[in-house]
Protein backbone atom coordinates (compact mmCIF):
# COMPACT_ATOMS: atom_id res chain seq x y z
CA UNK A 1 0.00 0.00 0.00
CA UNK A 2 2.91 2.30 0.94
CA UNK A 3 4.29 2.07 -2.17
CA UNK A 4 1.20 2.64 -4.14
CA UNK A 5 0.59 6.16 -2.37
CA UNK A 6 3.60 6.94 -3.05
CA UNK A 7 3.48 6.89 -6.48
CA UNK A 8 2.40 10.18 -7.68
CA UNK A 9 5.20 11.44 -4.84
CA UNK A 10 7.71 9.22 -7.01
CA UNK A 11 6.84 10.80 -10.08
CA UNK A 12 6.86 14.30 -9.13
CA UNK A 13 10.22 13.76 -7.07
CA UNK A 14 12.15 10.73 -9.45
CA UNK A 15 15.01 9.29 -7.75
CA UNK A 16 17.47 7.53 -9.00
CA UNK A 17 16.76 3.71 -9.74
CA UNK A 18 19.78 1.91 -9.95
CA UNK A 19 22.41 2.02 -6.58
CA UNK A 20 24.75 4.70 -6.20
CA UNK A 21 28.10 3.31 -7.81
CA UNK A 22 30.69 1.92 -4.49
CA UNK A 23 33.83 3.46 -4.38
CA UNK A 24 36.52 0.59 -5.51
CA UNK A 25 38.05 -0.72 -2.67
CA UNK A 26 40.11 -2.82 -4.50
CA UNK A 27 43.39 -0.61 -4.15
CA UNK A 28 43.27 -0.80 -0.24
CA UNK A 29 42.11 -4.84 -0.05
CA UNK A 30 45.33 -5.27 -2.71
CA UNK A 31 47.89 -3.14 -0.55
CA UNK A 32 46.91 -5.08 2.90
CA UNK A 33 48.35 -8.11 2.57
CA UNK A 34 51.63 -6.65 1.34
CA UNK A 35 51.60 -4.26 4.44
CA UNK A 36 54.25 -5.43 7.13
CA UNK A 37 54.36 -2.63 9.62
CA UNK A 38 52.29 -1.15 11.70
CA UNK A 39 52.64 1.93 10.05
CA UNK A 40 51.62 0.88 6.62
CA UNK A 41 48.70 -0.69 7.79
CA UNK A 42 47.96 2.92 9.35
CA UNK A 43 48.15 4.48 6.28
CA UNK A 44 46.01 2.02 4.48
CA UNK A 45 43.22 2.93 7.15
CA UNK A 46 44.09 6.54 7.64
CA UNK A 47 43.03 7.08 3.45
CA UNK A 48 40.70 4.85 3.82
CA UNK A 49 38.69 6.63 6.54
CA UNK A 50 39.81 9.85 4.84
CA UNK A 51 38.03 9.00 1.84
CA UNK A 52 34.63 7.18 2.70
CA UNK A 53 34.10 9.52 5.68
CA UNK A 54 32.69 12.15 3.74
CA UNK A 55 29.67 9.59 2.15
CA UNK A 56 29.10 7.84 5.14
CA UNK A 57 28.91 11.01 7.18
CA UNK A 58 26.29 12.25 4.50
CA UNK A 59 24.48 9.11 5.01
CA UNK A 60 24.55 9.67 8.53
CA UNK A 61 22.71 13.22 7.71
CA UNK A 62 20.23 11.99 5.99
CA UNK A 63 19.25 9.71 8.49
CA UNK A 64 18.88 12.34 11.30
CA UNK A 65 17.00 14.67 8.13
CA UNK A 66 14.47 11.84 8.48
CA UNK A 67 14.30 10.90 12.45
CA UNK A 68 13.29 15.41 12.07
CA UNK A 69 10.66 14.69 9.40
CA UNK A 70 7.25 16.19 10.30
CA UNK A 71 4.64 15.52 8.14
CA UNK A 72 1.41 17.76 8.38
CA UNK A 73 -0.65 14.71 9.29
CA UNK A 74 1.91 12.33 10.46
CA UNK A 75 5.13 11.67 12.64
CA UNK A 76 7.52 9.29 13.23
CA UNK A 77 6.48 7.10 16.36
CA UNK A 78 9.33 7.78 19.06
CA UNK A 79 10.57 4.42 18.88
CA UNK A 80 11.98 4.91 15.02
CA UNK A 81 13.26 8.39 15.25
CA UNK A 82 15.27 6.80 18.48
CA UNK A 83 16.40 3.88 16.24
CA UNK A 84 16.93 6.64 13.26
CA UNK A 85 19.36 8.71 15.51
CA UNK A 86 20.91 5.42 16.61
CA UNK A 87 21.79 4.57 13.19
CA UNK A 88 23.22 7.43 11.99
CA UNK A 89 25.35 7.61 15.44
CA UNK A 90 26.19 4.22 14.67
CA UNK A 91 27.84 5.11 11.56
CA UNK A 92 29.62 7.80 12.69
CA UNK A 93 30.89 6.03 15.61
CA UNK A 94 32.13 3.30 13.96
CA UNK A 95 34.40 5.81 11.99
CA UNK A 96 35.70 7.00 15.41
CA UNK A 97 36.52 3.08 16.28
CA UNK A 98 38.25 2.72 13.48
CA UNK A 99 40.78 5.70 14.31
CA UNK A 100 40.77 4.42 17.94
CA UNK A 101 41.76 0.81 17.17
CA UNK A 102 44.57 2.28 14.55
CA UNK A 103 45.80 4.90 17.14
CA UNK A 104 46.03 1.76 19.90
CA UNK A 105 48.57 -0.21 17.45
CA UNK A 106 50.80 2.50 16.27
CA UNK A 107 50.77 3.45 20.14
CA UNK A 108 51.24 -0.36 20.87
CA UNK A 109 54.13 -0.58 18.26
CA UNK A 110 56.38 2.61 18.78
CA UNK A 111 55.42 3.61 22.69
CA UNK A 112 55.28 0.17 24.42
CA UNK A 113 54.32 0.25 28.21
CA UNK A 114 56.94 -0.36 30.33
CA UNK A 115 55.50 -3.57 31.33
CA UNK A 116 55.86 -4.85 27.74
CA UNK A 117 59.21 -3.09 26.95
CA UNK A 118 61.44 -4.45 30.61
CA UNK A 119 61.14 -8.12 29.90
CA UNK A 120 62.72 -7.05 25.91
CA UNK A 121 65.45 -5.11 27.30
CA UNK A 122 66.25 -8.24 30.60
CA UNK A 123 65.91 -10.66 27.55
CA UNK A 124 68.39 -9.06 25.20
CA UNK A 125 72.06 -10.40 24.42
CA UNK A 126 74.65 -8.94 26.46
CA UNK A 127 78.58 -8.89 26.14
CA UNK A 128 78.91 -12.02 28.33
CA UNK A 129 76.57 -13.84 26.94
CA UNK A 130 77.28 -16.73 24.91
CA UNK A 131 77.68 -16.53 21.36
CA UNK A 132 75.32 -19.11 20.64
CA UNK A 133 72.50 -17.41 22.66
CA UNK A 134 72.21 -14.04 20.27
CA UNK A 135 68.68 -14.86 19.02
CA UNK A 136 67.08 -12.33 16.94
CA UNK A 137 65.67 -9.57 19.48
CA UNK A 138 62.08 -8.74 18.42
CA UNK A 139 60.35 -5.58 20.25
CA UNK A 140 56.42 -5.69 20.68
CA UNK A 141 54.77 -4.88 18.18
CA UNK A 142 57.07 -5.53 15.56
CA UNK A 143 56.33 -9.24 14.26
CA UNK A 144 53.72 -8.31 11.74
Amino acid sequence: MARRDAETFLANHPLPDQPTPLPDLTPYLQALPAAKTPAEVSAITHQLVADTAPVLDHIASHFIAVALWAGTEHRHTPQSVRLLREAALSIRTAMAKVAQADLENLRAHYAPTTANAEPTRATAPTATTSPGSTAPRHTPGSRR
